[in-house]
């Protein structure tokens, strides 16, 4: 097994459909690589793939005689590869050619090895602007460019005009990790040091209290100070749609939407874990990822429960503070979870609904002069300002508030009137971020 194959192969099934980490993890753990390098190569192919499909397979119709969804599927994810190396990954080209036409015989393809060479050869040389190239339409030029599928580009296009071939065609997962420092057993400063000291290329702390940014020399659990409890990785958005809730030692606080617990974590350091902060997800096999984090990071005030935000739930009633970080299409994170690039966006009104259920029990639930802290992390206004718009018109007795002190406002987060809008530029996702005071 090289790492090229298993790349291919974890392609294969990401057809199939699935979260791309965890079909990319099914597989490692099912034909492990000994060395570190070739896991980091196949993953970095894998990405690749993901990252650019809609790029490559464009450039591989004008040499192909049948488009590539029409090839078999083995023989379409090694074009995909071996164009992505050498189009994004700087793998020489005689390379990529070579080992693709490999792949064609250890997948049993042999008799598509001439068409593999021939189209590889010519997709790697072509160095058109594929910017001024003809089009059907403009969203079928930015979802080339941005390597997106034509809802999202279209998407894009309507909401976000002037800056939606920026945005799209600049989606790069960040350089750095965000990390949020275990304040209860530690600070960012000395984490920083502890990092380094493990070997990471960088580890500085970031734009607020608890948050940093680092460079890591591998995977974050395989890091002393991750085991030990002393950070976990969150996204500094996510990090302050946690701090938005303003949670204090003693109190009741939900998270109702909670796994895998990033934001849990950050809330119960908040309340120096004193209190009780009820942590929840519909799926039980979720739930358990938010136990053993709490585990890990020796926090004992989480009760990690199996809950469907969308129906109410007598246990929480008189929360101080609830967390609503509903479902949504992900629309902020597409450098983060290449899947989302190519969603139809056919289920929109179906979330935006469930969305209405969640903030409708959230309401419900809190108490008189509680805080309710509602957030996504997509850049859809129907999921975002227009969602807390409706329900203020339906609940006078809430209160828009500011989300975050001054000093956390990333200058890059817009105010939409209903919340605090970044978009997906600047290292940071596309989130929203809106906090509601309930009366006395």
């Amino acid at each position: 097994m090289t790492a090229r194959y298993l790349a291919v192969q974890a392609l294969l099934h990401q057809e199939e459909g699935g979260y791309a980490n965890l079909v990319l993890d099914a597989e490692l753990k099912k034909h492990p690589l000994p060395d570190p390098r070739d896991r980091a190569f196949a993953g970095a192919v894998f990405y690749a793939v993901l990252e650019h499909q809609v790029t490559l397979d464009h450039i591989l119709n004008k040499f192909l005689q049948k488009k590539i969804e029409k090839l078999d599927g083995a023989v379409r994810a090694i074009l995909r590869s071996g164009l992505a190396q050498a189009r994004y990954m700087g793998v020489p080209a005689s390379a990529a050619v070579n080992e693709a036409v490999k792949l064609t015989r250890a997948f049993k393809k042999s008799s598509a090895s001439g068409l593999v060479n021939a189209v590889l050869r010519r997709a790697i040389a072509f160095d058109g602007d594929l910017a001024a190239e003809p089009y059907q339409s403009p969203a079928h030029r930015l979802a080339v460019l941005g390597s997106v599928s034509l809802p999202v580009a279209e998407f894009f296009l309507a909401h976000y005009p002037q800056s939606a071939e920026e945005i799209l065609t600049g989606l790069q997962p960040a350089a750095d990790t965000a990390l949020r420092a275990n304040t209860l057993r530690t600070g960012e400063a000395v984490l920083c040091k502890a990092l380094l000291a493990e070997g990471a290329k960088r580890a500085v702390p970031g734009p607020f209290p608890g948050c940093v940014l680092a460079q890591l020399a591998g995977s974050p659990a395989d890091s002393a100070a991750f085991q030990k409890g002393f950070y976990h990785v969150e996204g500094q958005t996510s990090q302050l749609a946690a701090l938005a809730v303003g949670a204090k030692p003693g109190e009741t606080v939900v998270d109702l939407c909670a796994a895998p617990g990033g934001k849990t974590l950050t809330i119960a350091q908040q309340m120096g874990d004193q209190g009780t902060l009820y942590s929840c997800d519909v799926s039980e096999n979720r739930v358990s990822l938010i136990r053993k984090a709490a585990q890990r990071m020796g926090i004992g005030c989480v009760k990690a429960l199996c809950n469907d935000a969308s129906v109410y739930n007598p246990t929480f009633a008189g929360a101080d503070r609830i967390l609503a970080d509903v479902p949504c299409s992900g629309l902020g994170i597409l450098a983060k979870k290449p899947d989302i690039r190519y969603k139809a966006l056919d289920t929109l009104p179906e979330l935006v609904a469930l969305q209405k259920k969640i903030l409708e029990n959230a309401a419900k639930t809190l108490r008189p002069g509680g805080r309710l802290v509602y957030s996504t992390c997509t850049v859809n206004p129907d999921e975002n300002q227009h969602q807390i718009k409706a329900f203020l018109a339906e609940h006078p007795e809430f209160t828009l508030v500011q989300p975050l002190p001054e000093a956390y406002k990333p200058a890059a987060m817009a105010d939409t009137g209903f919340g605090g809008l970044s978009l997906p530029q600047n290292e940071l996702d596309g989130f929203f971020i809106a906090a509601l005071q309930k009366e006395q």
